[in-house]
């Protein structure tokens, strides 16, 4: 859970306690203000530090209101380690020559060649990168898997910088929105 300072929404509420009501829909109105861009922000960050595509961040992400308050959450299984940069691209249609491995990057500039792995098509056309479970070619295969999507927004970069974003937008718009109301009143 990522904790906001309120400092700013006390400071209005003190600028703003002659008039009744007032601090509710500012605050309300605040909150929306500040969260609004944070989910681009968090996409945008994630695919800067890890190799997985865009459209696989976002519908894990979420954003809910009640009253003054929003909660920014995600919620996601593991990910496919086939979502992010791998070499081979494509499934070979031969088997690979002894000694070529697959080679894969979660984080971007820290990647790795997988001893072991390859890249298959199941019946139902998902692509994957699997493993023999103990190296006998009539045993069964095992999926690899790479970080789930809350787990990579739970990283102390990313968390940072999501946590600095919304303090500064949450201090901008208390104060365009305190100017606002009590520009329509000096009227």
């Amino acid at each position: 859970m990522i904790e906001i300072d309120d400092h700013d929404l006390q400071r209005a509420a003190n600028l703003l306690q002659e008039f009744p009501g007032a601090v509710d829909r500012i605050s309300k109105r605040v909150v929306k203000k500040s969260v609004s861009g944070v989910q681009r922000q968090a996409v945008q960050k994630i695919s800067e530090r890890y190799t997985i595509e865009k459209k696989r961040i976002r519908p894990t992400l979420r954003i809910t209101f009640r009253g003054s308050t929003a909660s920014f959450s995600s919620r996601g299984r593991v990910s496919d380690l086939s979502y992010f940069k791998h070499n081979p691209r494509r499934v070979p249609t031969k088997r690979p020559a002894k000694g070529r491995y697959l080679y894969s990057e979660v984080v971007r500039g820290q990647g790795g060649t997988i001893a072991h792995a390859f890249l298959a098509r199941m019946q139902s056309g998902h692509v994957g990168v699997f493993h023999r479970t103990n190296g006998n070619a009539s045993i069964p295969i095992q999926k690899n898997y790479a970080p789930s999507v809350p787990q990579m927004l739970g990283s102390p970069s990313i968390r940072s910088y999501i946590e600095e974003h919304l303090q500064k937008r949450l201090s901008g718009a208390v104060e365009r929105e305190v100017d606002s109301f009590l520009a329509r009143y000096r009227q």
